[in-house]
């Protein structure tokens, strides 16, 4: 997905780190878009805009578009012909951030739509090409601190097999 080159160039105005800053937020953390353009004083079409620029699919516009069993978006799509679809949010949870900046910074301030090669570009296949095997496990800490506050931590490591 992307988006055009006049919003592309609109949403140049913000800051690399505010893009890194949303994109991160979205598909790591999980904040809805409603979060975001009130965090960031954006109107939420260009939020949209935004994480479109960078490869993420929100804005549904037929059925074949949509492979997810969420019966809100499929109702949306039959009575309205466009829906919002949220189902990449937060998909990303153990992404660390210094690969969100990696992947943004180089396609700042976005991917335009006028080029329909650049189509493929999203951040899992961004990170095959880049990072061939990455991988984000999870792992517990040591028993001593599940002993003293009775919940189990786990630690986030990021680890490039290759």
């Amino acid at each position: 997905m992307s988006t055009s080159l006049d919003n592309l160039k609109r949403l140049a105005q913000r800051d690399v780190k505010d893009h890194t800053a949303i994109f991160d937020l979205y598909v790591t953390v999980g904040r809805d878009l409603e979060y975001l353009s009130i965090k960031f004083g954006m109107d939420p079409e260009d939020v949209i805009h935004l994480l479109e620029g960078y490869g993420e699919k929100i804005r549904l516009s037929s059925q074949e578009d949509y492979d997810g069993e969420d019966p809100a978006v499929r109702k949306a799509l039959a009575e309205f012909g466009i829906a919002l679809d949220y189902s990449g949010r937060g998909r990303l949870r153990s992404l660390p951030r210094v690969l969100v900046e990696e992947f943004v910074g180089r396609f700042y301030p976005g991917i335009a739509s006028e080029h329909p090669e650049n189509d493929w570009i999203n951040i899992e296949s961004y990170l095959e090409q880049m990072h061939p095997g990455w991988q984000v496990t999870m792992q517990p800490r040591e028993e001593t601190d599940k002993e003293e506050t009775g919940k189990k931590k786990v630690r986030n490591r990021f680890r490039l097999f290759g």
